[in-house]
Formats: C-alpha cells, structure tokens, sequence
C-alpha cells in the first residue's frame, strides 16, 4: 500500500529533471499523476486544465508547482530590460501563484482539502549575481507560500501550502545558477532529494505542517 494510493496529484514542469524526480516519486508512492500539459502561466490554462482533471478523475489531492525560469546567461541589473525581469518572474511566481489560487478554488469545490507544495530556489534567501529576477520570484514564491497557507487556515479547508527552497541539485537550473556555492554537506544534491522532499510534505505525515518553507540544500542556508 502506497501513501497515496487513490490520490491524485498534479505536477508542473514535469519534463524537466526536477519534474520527472517528484513524478517518479509521488508514483511510487501511489499517486495517480498528472503532468500539466496546459499554459501554467494564463488563467484560461489554469481553468481548462483543472476543469479536464475534474472531469477525469474528480478530485485534486496534491498540486507540485516548480518555478525553474532564469536568465539564459547572467545580467547585470543596469543591463537587464524590464521585459527580461517581467518574462522571467511570469514564468516563476506569477505561474505559482496562478497554481496555488486556482489550486485552492478547485480543492475546495472536491471538499476532500489537499496539499499543495511549491519548489523554489534557495536564491530566495541568498542572492546570486546576474539573476535578480530569478532571486526576487524566488522569495516571492517563499512568501506567497505562507500568506496563502494562513488564508487556507482561516478558511478551515484542509488545505495545507508548503515550500521546498531547492539548493545546488545536479542537472537543474538552480544547479547551474549555485554552481559555485559552499555546501556544508560537501555534495551537490540531487533530484530525488527535492523528491522525497516533496513527498512527505504533500503526506499525511506531515499533516501539521503548513506555511513552512523547507531547505533542501547540504546546509548551504545554514552556513
């Protein structure tokens, strides 16, 4: 018996190597999964997309958002475009923030509450040159996170929202932006560490857990 077996969870970005990691992880588990196959960053996507799950399989259980979206080269800020800032906090915090409020709506109308988790660089809490936008989504997402976890309180939904700040992972961006960061642990760390990561907070286990934002980084937050 998986821990979420009759479940079923929806994961954006889940062609990329973190994506693939938290799919293969939540299947395992049990979860039926859903790759978003839709325009995460419209509210037309969000809304047809939700509305196809409904239609599928009546229910939404667990939502993985993962926002992995920077510059294809470093910039300075004095040359960095307002339209380069704007395209890359569209394709990070504004699609989470599309997924977590269209999320909710779709986990309250199911009745059955629900977990969401957001995947966000540690570039939230420590800056990178060259990427301010992707550090500015990165701790709007961290933010968002918890601001929306407090609303969902107030509601009494049962929704649980959870962050996991992503450090130097092998084979992603972040990997790549982090390249040169220490890490206490003496490793970089890899896609099924932010899966397993994913996992046990999207899990009853963590049932008491909600507005938390949860490094998984080698200690590099910590040093």
């Amino acid at each position: 018996m998986g821990k979420f077996d009759g479940r079923i969870a929806l994961v954006t970005n889940a062609g990329g190597a973190t994506g693939k990691g938290i799919c293969a992880q939540l299947e395992k588990d049990g979860a039926t999964v859903v790759a978003a196959d839709f325009d995460v960053a419209t509210v037309d996507g969000w809304e047809k997309g939700l509305a196809a799950i409904g239609d599928a399989h009546g229910r939404l259980d667990i939502l993985v958002t993962i926002s992995e979206a920077k510059y294809d080269k470093p910039k300075p800020i004095a040359e960095t475009s307002l339209e380069e800032f704007r395209a890359v906090n569209r394709d990070n915090i504004e699609a989470a923030f599309l997924a977590t409020r269209y999320g909710v709506v779709k986990m309250r109308e199911f009745g059955n509450g629900g977990s969401i988790v957001n995947v966000a660089p540690a570039t939230a809490t420590v800056g990178v040159a060259g990427q301010a936008a992707f550090c500015a989504s990165a701790n709007g997402i961290r933010m968002m996170t918890r601001g929306a976890a407090l609303s969902c309180c107030e509601a009494k939904d049962r929704i649980r929202i959870n962050c996991v700040q992503a450090g130097r992972i092998e084979g992603t961006p972040d990997g790549e932006v982090m390249a040169d960061a220490h890490i206490p642990l003496g490793r970089a760390g890899t896609v099924e560490d932010i899966a397993e990561a994913v996992a046990f907070l999207a899990s009853d286990e963590a049932y008491y857990i909600t507005g938390y934002v949860l490094p998984v980084d080698g200690g590099l937050l910590a040093a």
